[in-house]
């Protein structure tokens, strides 16, 4: 049973109603619970908080508060399997044991409190009491996608130019991504060349003052150069290949049409109408 006292009632009722409900959670010394699984201890706690509200309403001093709390939470737990006869009873009982604690006025209050709430529901507060419900919930996690946060509208700009923007913007962006992909590929034939030539010169196992015969001499400078053309080969044809894919890229930017601006537009046909006018007015 909770031990609630005057003060405590006291910073409950003080607090709006989700604020006040989570305090008297801490005050009961409860567990913290989802309400949306669980729906037994949220239908306790509100069984608790309306009573602090009830009896603060009506004017009960904050200890008479108090012990409102002690009578509905032994109420509660006593009529606990009980048929509506026997909990009629217990309410009778209940009231003779608060007699001589709370003034005879704030016990009929009470009473009659609970037989407009408790008692008028009194089959489903013993459903929740007693029956053990069976979970069958499924859940999906939804990701939200917050909106950007909106630019000033004197920042705002023509919608046929910002999607000529946005096109241009596609293709600088193709453009440099062409020319690192270019740089990635010289750098790694490059290395190739490197691990290659090494790998070569080490094979030849040649002593330092040995004598190399003309042919050999002239193959191992042939078999060199070989590696260092194809490599040589492979990143010319790809910035071949490159070079003509960012000419074709400049291409397309140079032959999108720039779109006019609709207040450029109306400020010239202002000017146009204003100039029409004066004519005639010569």
């Amino acid at each position: 049973m909770s031990c609630l006292t005057a003060e405590d009632v006291r910073e409950v009722v003080k607090l709006q109603k989700e604020d006040g409900r989570c305090h008297l959670i801490k005050l009961l010394k409860w567990e913290v619970f989802d309400e949306e699984k669980d729906l037994r201890p949220g239908i306790l706690l509100d069984y608790l908080y309306n009573t602090i509200i009830f009896a603060a309403e009506k004017g009960f001093p904050w200890p008479s508060v108090a012990l409102a709390v002690h009578f509905s939470e032994e109420l509660l737990y006593e009529t606990k399997g009980k048929t509506m006869q026997d909990a009629v009873g217990k309410l009778r009982d209940k009231c003779e044991q608060y007699q001589n604690k709370l003034n005879p006025n704030y016990l009929q209050h009470l009473v009659n409190h609970f037989l407009r709430t408790f008692f008028r529901h009194y089959r489903l507060y013993q459903f929740v009491l007693c029956e053990v419900r069976e979970l069958d919930q499924t859940i999906q996690n939804l990701e939200v996608h917050v909106p950007q946060e909106v630019p000033p509208l004197k920042d705002g700009i023509d919608v046929e130019l910002w999607k000529y923007q946005q096109h241009i913007a596609v293709l600088n962006e193709a453009e440099a991504q062409l020319r690192a992909n270019m740089t990635v590929f010289r750098e790694t034939w490059q290395l190739k060349s490197e691990q290659e030539l090494e790998k070569f010169y080490e094979d030849l196992k040649i002593q330092d003052k040995e004598v190399i015969e003309r042919t050999i001499l002239e193959k191992i400078v042939k078999d060199a150069h070989d590696i260092q053309v194809t490599v040589t080969s492979e990143i010319l044809q790809k910035e071949v290949e490159t070079a003509f894919q960012i000419l074709d890229l400049k291409l397309q930017k140079r032959i999108v049409p720039l779109p006019v601006s609709r207040s450029f537009l109306s400020s010239a046909t202002k000017e146009t109408k204003a100039g029409k006018i004066s004519i005639k007015k010569k």
